[in-house]
Order: C-alpha cells, then sequence, then structure tokens
C-alpha cells in the first residue's frame, strides 16, 4: 500500500500543477473618507475614479484599494467619533477629508493620537497646520496664501482701497482675518470690512458701502449665491471695481455650475486645470480629492501599508502626478508653492502668470 501511494506522489504533484492558479483573496487595503454629508457625490466619484484606476493596475501586492466614506454631519464632535471608527473600526491607512476647518480639527486631533495620516481638500484655515505635526498635511492653499497671492495682483492693478466682504462664519472669519493681515502688511492701511446680510438676499447696505467709500478692490472670501446679484450690480454701478474671489468662491461658482460669464473680469483663486484631458473631474474640489487619493496610493506603492511609514513618506515626498500641480508640503503640512489665480476672459478661466 505505501509503496503504491509513493508511486502516486509524482503523478499528484503535477496534477496539482497543471490546476488553473487562483491568487489568494485577501483583504482590500482601506483609504478612509470623511465629508460633511453624502451630498458630496463629484467628490465621492473622484475619490473612486483614483481608486478603480489603481485597481486597475494591479492594486498593491495582489490587493485591492477600497474607499471607507464616513460624514460629519448630525451633532457637533460627529466627525471626531466617525474620524475615531475610521481609525480603529475600519483599520484605514489614512483618512483624506473635505470638511470646514472646525470639522478638519476634530478629524486632525485624532490623527494625531493615532498617528495616522489626515490629508485635507477643502479647508484652508491656517490653524489647522499649526499644531506641528507631521500627521496632517493639505493639498489646498490656505488662507494665508491665498491672500498674499490676492495682494500681490492688487498692487499689480495699481493698488488703492481694498473692501473685504465679510459674514459671522468659522471659516470666513478666519479668511478674512488672514485677508486683513496681508492688506495692512502690503499697503500699510486696514481694509474696510463690510459685512453681509444673510438673512436676505437684497445687499443693499453693502452696496451702498462699496459706493460711497471708494473701494478700489473688493474682496470676496466666501461663497453664497445672492453675491451673484451683488456682483452683477456692482458691474453696472462700479465697473471699474475690481473684484477678487478665494478659493471658497470660485469652487462655489463650480459646484452651481453658474456660467462663467457672469463672472467676467473677476480674479480668482484656483488650480489652473486641463479640463479637457479631465474631464471625469468636473471641478477645483474633485481635482484635489483625486490629488489626495493619489498621494496615498502612491505612498503606499513606495513604502507599504503601515501607517507612520505612509505618513513620513507623504509628508516628504514631491509628487509630480498631481492634476492641480506638483505637490510637496513644508514642515507644518501646508502646500508648497504660491496659489494660482485665475481670471476670466470672455468667458472662459484663464490662468494669470505669476511672473508677469
Amino acid at each position: 500500500m505505501c509503496q503504491a501511494l509513493t508511486r502516486l506522489v509524482p503523478y499528484l504533484v503535477i496534477l496539482v500543477l497543471a490546476l488553473p492558479f487562483r491568487a489568494v483573496s485577501q483583504e482590500p487595503i482601506a483609504i478612509g473618507l470623511l465629508l460633511p454629508d453624502l451630498s458630496h457625490t463629484k467628490v465621492i466619484s473622484a475619490a473612486e475614479l483614483a481608486i478603480d484606476r489603481a485597481n486597475a493596475a494591479g492594486g498593491y501586492m495582489n490587493r485591492e484599494f477600497k474607499l471607507v466614506i464616513r460624514t460629519a454631519e448630525g451633532f457637533w464632535g460627529a466627525g471626531s467619533k466617525e474620524s475615531v471608527s475610521l481609525v480603529y473600526e475600519d483599520q484605514v491607512r489614512a483618512i483624506i477629508g473635505s470638511l470646514d476647518g472646525r470639522n478638519g480639527h476634530l478629524a486632525e486631533q485624532v490623527a494625531t493620537k493615532s498617528h495616522l495620516t489626515y490629508i485635507e481638500t477643502y479647508a484652508t484655515e491656517p490653524t489647522l497646520s499649526q499644531a506641528f505635526v507631521p500627521w496632517f498635511v493639505r493639498v489646498v492653499p490656505n488662507d494665508n496664501q491665498q491672500s498674499l497671492t490676492i495682494l500681490k495682483q492688487i498692487a499689480k492693478e495699481g493698488g488703492g482701497k481694498i473692501g473685504i466682504l465679510s459674514k459671522e462664519t468659522y471659516d470666513t472669519r478666519y479668511a478674512v482675518k488672514s485677508l486683513t493681515k496681508a492688506a495692512a502688511g502690503e499697503t500699510g492701511m486696514p481694509p474696510l470690512i463690510l459685512d453681509l446680510d444673510t438673512t436676505s438676499n437684497i445687499q443693499d447696505d453693502v452696496l451702498e458701502k462699496i459706493l460711497g467709500n471708494n473701494i478700489n478692490h473688493l474682496v470676496i472670501p466666501l461663497d453664497a449665491l445672492y453675491l451673484k446679484d451683488l456682483i452683477k450690480t456692482l458691474g453696472k454701478e462700479k465697473p471699474e471695481l475690481k473684484i477678487y474671489g478665494t478659493l471658497h468662491f470660485s469652487i462655489g461658482l463650480e459646484n452651481r455650475k453658474d456660467a462663467w460669464d457672469s463672472y467676467e473680469g473677476i480674479y480668482m483663486v484656483s488650480p489652473h486645470l486641463d479640463r479637457d484631458k479631465y474631464s471625469a473631474l468636473p471641478n477645483s474640489q474633485s481635482a484635489y480629492m483625486y490629488d489626495a487619493v493619489n498621494l496615498v496610493i502612491n505612498a503606499i506603492e513606495q513604502v507599504g501599508t503601515e501607517r507612520e511609514a505612509i505618513t513620513d513618506y507623504i509628508s516628504k515626498s514631491d509628487y509630480s502626478k498631481g492634476v492641480t500641480g506638483s505637490i510637496s508640503f513644508d514642515e507644518l503640512g501646508n502646500r508648497q508653492g504660491a496659489s494660482t489665480l485665475i481670471r476670466i476672459q470672455n468667458g472662459v478661466p484663464q490662468l494669470i502668470n505669476p511672473l508677469n
């Protein structure tokens, strides 16, 4: 009997080797997405596009990537609870947020305690990067960077009196603070802060102050639907007025699909996207998300799935394949390089060359 089995062994080995090879299924590599709510479909689609393309290319060491999406909606502090769930329950390798500044701080605190990379793709509030921790980076320019870009363009336009629209929200307060400090530093005089009436779509009081105070440059560090009518009226009443929008202003226009020609002549902070080449990314916010997911995937492909290795690689690397431009970070996690400015000319966004 034993001799018979011994004679069969070579044939059994050949038979096994002849069977079709199937890779051993392994757990996917989870990347966390933290959003205000699930209505941000374009942002979700951009993240899924990056994941799908990475998986189509083979994933990482026979493992696919997957998104785990949680939201910060609901009671105050929900963002912190959901961040904890992403870290310990979902075992994500990194968290990517598209949050306002207040919720961004909560997610950052969780990432810091767990030594997990947190990448912000929307919040521009400067204090997010003042915790001096390596686990936080952002792919969008912060308020201070945007303010300097806008002030440089104002100087090129001959300078003059500056007005800044404002309203009582967390992110807007920080943006106004950054712009006020930059304006005072560049011009030697404080700008005029113009508080919007958020209870009304009619901004007659603000319009009167702009027209009556000899303002040469108006900066809009926020988005609101009623601003369109104000801008239209200013174009008729004061056509020589130069208007500038921050990144959140330009993202708001894109999300509402407002026609560019309604904002003719306005300068805006925005990444310069090749919209024909990247037609699957319909706006700036989705482009920033696409880049952030690819940052994490690229880091994993280079150094593996260990969380601290991913953080170390991202914080020190120079990623040249970003659709919003080359991406690298300073020691505080801010994206390096000046924020880019576009201007609407003949109904088309045109890049303003910073060297001109």
